[in-house]
This record gives structure tokens, C-alpha cells and sequence, in this order.
């Protein structure tokens, strides 16, 4: 049940009421039997609960990002990332240019192939940078 404030306007009495939300009753005051106005409560204590309220949601949120953080970090020094190594069809060759020869003796147009080596070139050091950022924290 809620608890209410009612005033007298005749000798400024002030008390506290408890009754339903739908219930008007007719307080009568103590000192002079008026009929006290129920007024507006100034200091009110509200605790929200639940998902959704924001202390909550920010408290959560900075310990996942924190969580996060640290779980990048262990997989970045725990984990080998393998590199990719200059090859034609699986032959590993000593440099990428070799390998645009061997695929250029095969029949393979150069610049397709050149395209996928800067392709695979730009994807290993987009992952480089990724593990960095891991490893300090940032990621």
C-alpha cells in the first residue's frame, strides 16, 4: 500500500495516510476536524529494479567490456595466428614474386593472382593490428 501526505489548510497539520491507489477517503484533522487535502510528497524513494534501468545496465556493460578485454587479451598470447606463406598451389616458394612466376609458367593470369596476394597481404595485418590492440587491452 502507498503511503500518502495529507495537510490541513486551517492549522498546517501534516500527516502520513496509508491506502490504496483507487481509495479517496476523507481524513479529518485532529486539532480542528477540518478536512485534510492530501498533498504532493516531496521526498519520495524509489529503487528501480530489473533489466533496463541505467545504473544497472552501465555496472553490467563496463564489466562485459572489462571481461572482454581481458578474454582478447589471454586468446591473443595463448593462440598462434599462422601466417601466410608465399606459395602457388600449395608449393611454398621463397617470396611472392616466385610465386607470381610459378603461376605465370602455369598459365594463370598475373594479375588475378596479384590481386589475391595483396588481398591475403592487407587481411594478415588487418589481424596483426587486431592482436596488438588485444594484447594492450584495447580490442
Amino acid at each position: 500500500m502507498p503511503t500518502y501526505d495529507y495537510g490541513c489548510n486551517s492549522c498546517e497539520l501534516v500527516r502520513e495516510e496509508i491506502h490504496g491507489m483507487m481509495e479517496d477517503p476523507k481524513i479529518l484533522c485532529e486539532k480542528c476536524g477540518a478536512v485534510m487535502e492530501k498533498r504532493i510528497t516531496t521526498n519520495v524513494n524509489i529503487i528501480f529494479k530489473g533489466a533496463g534501468w541505467t545504473t544497472k545496465n552501465l555496472r553490467e556493460k563496463s564489466y562485459r567490456e572489462k571481461r572482454r578485454r581481458e578474454v582478447g587479451k589471454k586468446m591473443a598470447l595463448n593462440h598462434t595466428i599462422p601466417e601466410v606463406q608465399p606459395n602457388y598451389k600449395g608449393e611454398v616458394c621463397n617470396n611472392w614474386n616466385d610465386a607470381k612466376k610459378m603461376a605465370k609458367a602455369d598459365g594463370v593470369n598475373t594479375l588475378r593472382y596479384e590481386t589475391q596476394v595483396q588481398n591475403l597481404k592487407k587481411e594478415q595485418h588487418r589481424i596483426k593490428e587486431k592482436v596488438n590492440k588485444l594484447v594492450k587491452g584495447e580490442g
